[in-house]
This record gives C-alpha cells, sequence and structure tokens, in this order.
C-alpha cells in the first residue's frame, strides 16, 4: 500500500525536536526506562509527550523506547547488549484511504489514520467514532525479525492496545498498561 507522508513543514519545531532527541544530553535521564509502559510528559499531562517503553519481555530480550510528540514526531531507539543505541526519527505517514485493515501492517512503519473512517482489525473495544482522528499505529520487529508487535495510541494519546504476530496470525487486541 501507498502511504503520504506527514507534513512535517506545519510545526516550526520540528527541526529543534530532532535537534533535542537526537544530539542532545537533554534525553540522558530517559536512558532510566527499562520497565514497560508509558510515561506522560509531567509539565502537561493533557497535551504532552509521551515515552512508550517495549521491556524485554515484549520484545524478546530487547527493549525498545519511542518518543511521541503532541505533534505526532516520533523517534525510538533499542536498548540491546548492555547499551542504548542512538535515537532515531520515524517518519509518519497518514493512510490515504478512509478503510485500512491493521492485518496488513507486517513491516515496521509508524501510520496515522487521520482520514480513516472505518478501522478494520481493530480492538474491540475501540471507538469506531475515533477512527479518523490522528491516531497512530505502529508496526515493529524483534531484532531477528521473526516476531511483529503492533501498538495503538488511540483517544488523544491516552489509549493505548497492543497485540502480537506469531509468523502466521495477529494475536487478539489487549489493552496496555
Amino acid at each position: 500500500m501507498h502511504y503520504e507522508l506527514y507534513d512535517e513543514s506545519q510545526s516550526d519545531d520540528k527541526q529543534d525536536l530532532d535537534l533535542l532527541i537526537c544530539e542532545s544530553d537533554k534525553t540522558k535521564p530517559l536512558d532510566a526506562y527499562h520497565e514497560t509502559g508509558v510515561y506522560i510528559e509531567e509539565d502537561d499531562r493533557e497535551n504532552g509527550d509521551l515515552l512508550i517503553v517495549l521491556g524485554k519481555s515484549v520484545l524478546n530480550g530487547v527493549i525498545r523506547q519511542f518518543y511521541i510528540s503532541d505533534h505526532n514526531y516520533a523517534y525510538t531507539r533499542s536498548y540491546y547488549r548492555g547499551r542504548w543505541e542512538g535515537w532515531f526519527n520515524i517518519p509518519p505517514k497518514k493512510i490515504p484511504t478512509t478503510e485500512y485493515d491493521c492485518d496488513t501492517l507486517l513491516q515496521p512503519d509508524l501510520l496515522l489514520t487521520t482520514n480513516v473512517e472505518k478501522l478494520i482489525h481493530a480492538p474491540e473495544d475501540f471507538p469506531a467514532q475515533n477512527a479518523n482522528l490522528d491516531n497512530i499505529l505502529i508496526c515493529m520487529t524483534t531484532v531477528s525479525r521473526d516476531h511483529r508487535v503492533q501498538f495503538l495510541i488511540g483517544d488523544n494519546h491516552r489509549s493505548f492496545w497492543i497485540r502480537h504476530h506469531d509468523g502466521r496470525t495477529w494475536s487478539k487486541w489487549e489493552a496496555f498498561v
């Protein structure tokens, strides 16, 4: 499927955020987050940035952090073999269709559901009226690429679901944390 690149020019803060995340010692405190969970920016709990941590039990021995800004700019890094790798940007993409089947996303990617009216194979408790909001669907793999995980962020960055792919089928969605 072809996805549309998210228009990053809408935010003047994009370049500053890239520098902050990728090249700054200000992100050093994030090194301490190894436990699976969702951490919300303390200063702005309603609209703040998110740090999502998928611990070793989720990704078979690797810890993955996702930093997602309030403007949906995303960065990730992994903790592997005793050290953190560098941060890198994940360019978000918009799904260009009004319907999207979550089962079709098998490769690492970050998708925004802005124009989607119906999410097929979404969590059972995912509100149908929220499908066209700026929800985020992330797919990632383990280092060996033999295990996939999908992560869905909804309700203005306040509801989270996760599921796993065993090589043949996706598991049921589960509420995350």
